[in-house]
């Protein structure tokens, strides 16, 4: 049994949040030093793009695998073989000499992030209340940008794409220990202090079935595609931007990287104004809005590097904005909540990263090529569909 489950609360905070840290760091590596391996590979924006977005693909097959999974057998041993792939894949990267090789590695190391991004809030949801579930999957959020702000302005702090892709071999090492030695399940008591039974643990088909049937399941689903498939997209595409305007290639990737700092902001701030203000629907239109504008103007409205920061880290923030409170809203679905969020959560992420996927390397990269003003439109587009879409989420006031 786990003792001091408040105290341990916060220890399963901070391993998932290294969890989500070192794939996503590795992950936009690639972003910080596209150029050079666009131009090592000889590789087209479209195969570009193929590379930085392979991490996600798991995410559209596993995604609800895992969640049936942890609703099923619990967190730890799926979790710990999650770890492990998504550590093979970041090791085997380090050494893949040609675009298949470094394909497949990326695909292997978005495994773990998979895991944990269909199961955060089923995570969480089983070690905090429901209203601090938001709060929670927020840091989550925080770390994630914070890696991805990290690793797209890498370029920067490492001698070579070599030593940088070697470095995050041996964090994924170190953070795959901590898993396998400190990772547990939550375990119930009653209240003289003995075991509590376990829980009946849902089958299969009735999980699919109550995430499936919930209408705000798929909204929230559809929402989030649109926002992350719009932020991501820049996210991946803003460097090689900037650096077409005549920008040098470390200053933009500094610049670029104000846009997850903005994100890694807003993870520690929007989940505390959506649960005071309420108003969900009006705060992610107005969020929307404002994401929409910057992904369309910020990148080309002035040559200060000052000037790009301060409007990138806008949009960064605006536009991860609404994620820690739809990416937790599985747990406080009537009929969802804790005991189906794993698989609601599983749906979800499977969604929304089939569009982060498919919209940017198959669909936009194709249209636009090299016209990233036409490529930035099409993301912002994006946005302003995401504020129609949230008229039919639930109403959720204070």
């Amino acid at each position: 049994m786990t003792k001091n489950p408040k105290r341990y609360a916060i220890i399963i905070v901070i391993l998932v949040c290294v969890g989500i840290f070192v794939p996503n760091f590795a992950q936009y590596q690639v972003s910080s030093f596209g150029s050079q391996i666009m131009r090592d590979m000889d590789l087209d924006t479209s195969k570009f793009a193929q590379i930085a977005t392979a991490p996600l693909i798991p995410g559209i097959f596993l995604s609800l695998v895992v969640g049936i999974l942890v609703d099923k057998f619990g967190v730890r041993k799926p979790l710990i073989v999650a770890m492990a792939l998504s550590a093979a894949g970041i090791v085997w990267r380090a050494y893949a000499t040609g675009y298949t090789a470094l394909y497949v590695s990326m695909i292997c190391m978005g495994v773990g992030a998979t895991f944990l991004s269909a199961n955060t809030a089923k995570i969480f949801g089983s070690w905090f209340p429901p209203k601090k579930v938001a709060l929670t999957v927020g840091l989550f959020l925080a770390a994630s940008n914070g890696a991805i702000s990290l690793g797209t302005g890498s370029a920067s702090m490492f001698p070579s794409v070599d030593f940088a892709f070697k470095f995050s071999a041996v964090l994924a090492i170190v953070v795959l220990v901590l898993h396998i030695l400190f990772v547990r399940d939550r375990k119930t008591e009653k209240p003289d202090g003995r075991p509590d039974r376990p829980r009946e643990k849902p089958s299969v088909i009735e999980g699919v079935k109550v995430a499936a049937k919930n209408k705000y399941v798929w909204i929230a689903a559809l929402c989030l595609m649109l926002d992350l498939s719009a932020y991501c997209s820049l996210s991946q595409f803003l460097p090689q931007a900037l650096a077409s305007r005549g920008i040098p290639e470390g200053t933009a990737s500094l610049v670029a990287m104000s846009l997850t700092l903005g994100g890694l902001t807003s993870c520690f701030v929007t989940p505390y104004l959506f649960m005071k203000i309420g108003r969900t629907k009006l705060l992610v239109c107005i969020c929307g809005i404002i994401s929409a504008l910057g992904i369309f103007f910020a990148w080309r409205i002035s040559d200060s590097a000052v000037v790009l920061f301060i409007l990138i880290f806008i949009t960064g923030f605006f536009g991860t904005a609404i994620t820690p409170t739809l990416s937790s809203l599985p747990v406080r679905l009537k009929g969802v909540g804790v005991k189906y969020a794993g698989t609601a959560g599983g749906l979800i992420c499977t969604i929304q990263l089939a569009g982060t996927v498919i919209i940017p390397s198959y669909i936009v990269s194709p249209i636009t090529g090299s016209n990233y003003v036409l490529m930035f439109g099409i993301f912002a587009g994006l946005d302003i569909l995401l504020c129609i879409a949230a008229q039919f989420l639930p109403k959720e006031e204070r």
